[in-house]
């Protein structure tokens, strides 16, 4: 019996089939989470380099570019001092940086290869909170952004991810909303913007006062975060958007656990009655006879 030839759009399908199910099979943990895990490991050098840069900021009271105001400390930093603490910045921007771009690879490859996986949905958006928000905490630290974005950004992600906890907990899923997504592009870009253009507007300020021209840094900083603030609003906006879906989905599975409570109170109730009845018969019967 000779075999049926197939034609080649059945070979490339089974061919597509085979190599998903190598990878499914073969690599169980799979390439997408172990670069989450990659990306939760670069945060270990990237906290100790930033530990550092604070400690030397508070020591000479001095930031390459600027004078730090967060501490006041008489003095300068010598040369060989500021270009250390502009080397540990620069690493610590290349380190956000292959983050992100770890990010962008491991949710291309795990869709790509369809190897989503329930460690991915955990530990993927974990992953980028830890790194984003670290990434803010750095340049508040050197004074290119402002601490309550900081703060507001922080907030708003206890909020979010205690609701979505509790809501996986009693299997309520919310899909991702295009405010999340659009938040999560915008905020890793001006983060990175704010990385570059800091130390180059606040340059270009000190030239300026040496020309006895009267600008602002404030000004400046301003400036540069623009495209942050409006992270910080699209982050809240989908976050109330998330919560009113986990709360909404929480109060519907409460709603149904006290309708269950009842039933149940209710079977129990008519068993209790119907036990009461057989024993009142049981009685009449002994006191007949």
């Amino acid at each position: 019996m000779k075999k049926q030839k197939l034609s080649k759009q059945e070979k490339q399908e089974l061919k597509k089939a085979k190599k998903l199910s190598k990878v499914n099979v073969g690599k169980k943990f799979g390439v997408a989470n172990w670069l989450t895990v990659v990306r939760l490991i670069l945060m270990v050098p990237f906290i100790a380099l930033m530990s550092v840069l604070f400690a030397m900021i508070v020591k000479y009271g001095a930031f390459g570019y600027e004078k730090v105001s967060i501490v006041s400390i008489d003095g300068r930093a010598s040369s060989s001092n500021l270009v250390a603490m502009s080397a540990i910045y620069w690493l610590c921007v290349v380190i956000f940086i292959a983050a992100m771009i770890t990010d962008f690879v491991d949710g291309h490859y795990a869709r790509k290869t369809n190897t989503v996986s329930a460690f991915g949905k955990v530990f993927d958006p974990i992953a980028d909170k830890v790194a984003t928000n670290l990434m803010m905490i750095f340049l508040a630290i050197v004074n290119y952004t402002y601490l309550p974005i900081v703060i507001l950004f922080i907030v708003r992600d206890i909020l979010v991810d205690g609701s979505r906890v509790y809501a996986t907990k009693k299997n309520i899923k919310v899909a991702a909303n295009w405010w999340g997504k659009a938040k999560t592009i915008i905020v890793s870009f001006a983060l990175i913007a704010v990385a570059f253009a800091g130390p180059w507007l606040l340059n270009l300020d000190n030239q300026i006062k040496r020309n006895a021209e009267t600008t602002k840094k404030a000004l400046y900083i301003f400036y540069v975060n623009i495209p942050l603030i409006i992270g910080l609003i699209l982050a809240w906006v989908s976050g109330i958007i998330y919560m009113t879906k986990y709360l909404k989905g929480i109060r519907n599975d409460f709603e149904k656990e006290v309708n269950e409570a009842k039933i149940t109170e209710q079977e129990l109730t008519k068993k209790q009655e119907e036990i009461f009845v057989s024993t009142d018969n049981n009685t009449s019967q002994i006191q007949e006879e």
